[in-house]
């Protein structure tokens, strides 16, 4: 079951778009988040990488919030049913985060768009004193649960209201990337070690009841630091995140090692993410690391 199906969306000009007052909502270009570095975001190599994935998804969800005119616990499906945007697809790039100190301030610019009637694309720049810290890109898309409380029924939900767009050349060349990329992580075996994770309903899960998506990066992270291959003094400089399905809180997530390679000073890493009570695929992450 692969729950977060961020490739299948149809062409906007097929999908039977709402036209009557009252359905076509609009969206907020810009949203802004100035903010000062303190304990709550830094960690002991910089700007916290988690901290900064959940600070844009809230941009996002708020973003989505402003688009459609109702909070996020007011969203609902064309059948009525409970909506959460899950996230499909993260992408980091660019990103110096271990030159963030504590005091800092700093400033996250966010900017959404949709991909039809249940998806949202968000970019979201990180600058400080005018020089830019990373850029993140989210991809999230609407899901519903069939039965209540039961994370293996999490489905694609379609909105009763959307926004209406014209062609977009780049969304459609990335929502044809994810879908190679799903179709190649079918059956891909593991090279390396791995490690299993018993994710915490207090800290990995979140208000949903869902894996939170942060919480993948930092399963990552623990592997790689376990394995010896990420050091405290390495910089992630990008990082791209295909999420695929979830788990529920009686599950274990096992991480595998797909390939870890050198050129210089910099690692190219790729980890696979499984349910290790049934093997079934949660995730695939590409890294690439800047040893100093």
């Amino acid at each position: 079951m692969q729950v977060l199906d961020l490739c299948q969306e149809r062409p906007l000009a097929e999908q039977q778009m709402p036209t009557h007052a009252g359905e076509v909502v609009r969206l907020h270009p810009v949203l802004s988040m100035p903010f000062v570095a303190g304990m709550p975001e830094l960690n002991a190599c910089g700007l916290s990488e988690t901290w900064l994935q959940k600070a844009c998804g809230s941009q996002h969800w708020q973003s989505l919030s402003r688009s459609l005119g109702q909070p996020p616990e007011r969203w609902v499906d064309t059948q009525g049913r409970r909506v959460y945007a899950a996230f499909g697809w993260l992408r980091m790039r660019d990103a110096e985060l271990d030159q963030v100190e504590e005091g800092q301030a700093l400033q996250i610019d966010s900017r959404l768009r949709w991909l039809g009637r249940s998806q949202a694309w968000s970019q979201h720049q990180l600058f400080s004193g005018g020089q830019t810290l990373a850029g993140l890109d989210m991809l999230s898309v609407f899901v519903s649960r069939h039965v209540c409380g039961n994370n293996h029924t999490v489905r694609r939900a379609d909105m009763p209201v959307a926004v209406l767009a014209g062609a977009d050349p780049e969304a459609t060349a990335l929502l044809a990337r994810l879908r190679q990329w799903r179709q190649a992580a079918e059956g891909r075996v593991p090279a390396g070690p791995s490690s299993q994770f018993k994710p915490c309903p207090r800290s990995d899960f979140n208000g949903a009841g869902l894996l939170y998506f942060p919480s993948f990066c930092a399963f990552a992270d623990r592997a790689l630091w376990g394995w010896g291959r990420l050091a405290p003094t390495d910089r992630v400089v990008r990082r791209e995140s295909l999420f695929l399905s979830t788990v529920t809180q009686r599950e274990t997530v096992q991480v595998n090692l797909l390939e870890d390679r050198c050129a210089g000073r910099l690692r190219d890493v790729r980890l696979q993410m499984v349910c290790a009570d049934d093997a079934r695929p949660l995730a695939e992450m590409h890294l690439l690391v800047a040893a100093r």
